[in-house]
C-alpha cells in the first residue's frame, strides 16, 4: 500500500466555497487525492517528501537494563 500524504500546506482555491489546492504547485486537493506522484514534479512538497520517504528509517536500538528497584535486600 502507498503511503498517503495529506500534511501539505494547502491554501483556498479562490472563488470556491469548499475547494483547497497544494499552496506549492497549486492541484487541487482532489486531483492530489493523498499521492505523493499527483503533485507537479517540480513541486517543493514533492521534492521534499520523497526525499524523505526514499531513505532508510532511522532504527534506534535501546538497551534496557533491569531495574534494581525492586529488588528486596
Amino acid at each position: 500500500m502507498k503511503p498517503f500524504y495529506i500534511d501539505y500546506p494547502q491554501e483556498k482555491i479562490e472563488g470556491h466555497l469548499h475547494a483547497y489546492q497544494c499552496a506549492f504547485c497549486k492541484i487541487p486537493t482532489t486531483e492530489i487525492f493523498g499521492l505523493l506522484e499527483n503533485h507537479a514534479k517540480d513541486c517543493s512538497y514533492r521534492i521534499q517528501a520523497g526525499g524523505l520517504s526514499h531513505s532508510e528509517p532511522k532504527k534506534i536500538s535501546q538497551v534496557i537494563e533491569p531495574s534494581l528497584s525492586d529488588e528486596l535486600d
